[in-house]
């Protein structure tokens, strides 16, 4: 790449460091790539890397320059070696200072883990390692590089849970008792910084190992507090253990289980997750039944979603938390496979044409989850049931009617709230009966009834 050749031609060297080089050493693919540069001052890197392309300073404090070359799509992260010392409890309470003559191993001693804290020559292909990250890597172990990590920075508290749970890693025991001990600094953590871990936490094949780790170090409580309030809640007899254990297996389900047709997207794995948070505060023995019962859980819930959803400002991850809040809230309905067509619509209707089939995975992954996880006859009938009446194509909202707002100003009703009444009242005529959706049928219905 010419920048690299104009950087080594300034005497400056070049390093790939911290999560770049430990995603090539394990062999994972990676589309931007993070870079340590020595040797040449900020002001004359910045003034050469601006010949070969575009450059967004982060933070002038921090000195990282993120870097694209021209007709190149991977981004570059190029900093200096710099320092960093804590001056209070925050994630951005540092003192930061970079120099490029300062060692690359002192950089490499402020990194959090030892599989973070190794970086490779670009020229010569040297590896300097001097925290042994590549064989905690090989040795499949998470160890923090200094005691005072998590002090330091309270957000790795969360990067050394998606870490362990994303690459199969063993938390080493004196790291381990660092979080229990340092557990409650996550709360100083900006809630903008915490989703993001929990993104990367939820992309692991088996995100419950991670929220498993966050209750043995005491982090769940003070992320999850909800989900922490499972533990100990007994699930009906027929399933067995707890509504923790119980949400964890919904969850990895819903991360990809072969069942679920949509495992991996964010919105059905944040519904698994909330979904039976819940039952708590709605648990009761029921003699009738000689079982615990869980009566309007789905409708806490979902409360308990969109409060910490707004506390942690999940929305940023793209997703529609309303989409998140109606999955939870309607993950309780009945899976008979005797539908009726007309039934079938109401309910597809009630969920929504374009959320459906995710209700649908929502109901299978909590059936993983539970006492019988491969009978799933009853929801494949009725997913057949609903694909086949979907097919159709029959009208299941105002959108989809042959009359239309300016129909109804054309026979005489004027505008208003009156007109979104008027055509909810004929979507519930053409739920029943699809083939009165014409335009001379629905008028005529206008004429008779309002008019």
């Amino acid at each position: 790449m010419s920048f690299i050749k104009a950087i080594q031609a300034q005497n400056g060297r070049i390093y790939e460091v911290g999560g770049t080089l430990r995603d090539t050493l394990l062999g994972i693919p990676h589309k931007d790539r993070d870079i340590l540069v020595t040797g040449i001052p900020m002001h004359e890197l910045v003034a050469l890397l601006e010949k070969h392309g575009s450059i967004q300073k982060v933070g002038k404090s921090f000195g990282i320059l993120k870097f694209r070359q021209k007709l190149e799509a991977s981004e570059f992260d190029i900093a200096l070696p710099r320092i960093e010392k804590s001056t209070g409890t925050g994630h951005r309470d540092f003192e930061v200072e970079f120099d490029h003559n300062l060692p690359v191993e002192k950089d490499l001693g402020r990194r959090d883990f030892t599989i973070n804290a190794m970086a490779r020559d670009l020229q010569s292909g040297e590896l300097l390692d001097p925290y042994k990250g590549q064989k905690d890597l090989q040795n499949k172990i998470l160890r923090m590089v200094f005691s005072n990590t998590f002090r330091e920075d309270p957000l790795r508290l969360l990067r050394a849970v998606q870490f362990a749970a994303r690459f199969d890693l063993k938390i080493e025991a004196e790291t381990l008792a660092e979080m229990k001990k340092d557990s409650a600094l996550i709360k100083t953590i900006s809630g903008e910084r915490i989703i993001e871990e929990i993104r990367k936490l939820l992309m692991s094949e088996k995100p419950s190992i991670g929220f498993w780790i966050m209750r043995e170090t005491n982090i769940l409580p003070h992320v999850f507090p909800d989900v922490q309030g499972m533990i100990g809640v007994p699930q009906p007899k027929k399933h067995g253990g707890d509504v923790f254990e119980h949400t964890m297996k919904v969850l990895d389900a819903s991360r990809g289980n072969k069942d679920v047709a949509s495992a991996g997207d964010l919105e059905l794995m944040f519904s698994a997750l909330f979904h039976d948070t819940g039952k708590p505060a709605t648990a009761a023995f029921s003699d009738e039944k000689n079982d615990i019962t869980f009566h309007g859980h789905q409708i806490i819930s979902k409360r308990i979603w969109l409060k910490w959803m707004k506390k942690y400002k999940a929305s940023m991850l793209g997703i529609d938390v309303e989409n998140v809040a109606h999955l939870v809230d309607n993950h309780m309905f009945e899976t008979k496979s005797f539908y009726s067509d007309r039934a079938i619509r109401r309910f597809i209707n009630k969920i929504g044409p374009d959320l459906i089939y995710k209700q649908i995975d929502l109901r299978i992954a909590d059936k993983k989850g539970g006492g019988y996880p491969e009978s799933l006859k009853g929801i494949l009938k009725l997913k057949n049931k609903i694909a086949s009446e979907l097919n159709k194509k029959p009208p299941f909202g105002p959108k989809d009617l042959a009359i239309k707002g300016n129909d109804l100003l054309s026979l005489g009703l004027a505008e208003g709230p009156q007109i979104g009444k008027i055509l909810k009242d004929l979507v519930e005529v053409v739920l029943d009966e699809p083939e009165n959706n014409t335009l001379e049928i629905l008028s005529k219905i206008i004429q008779e009834k309002y008019l």
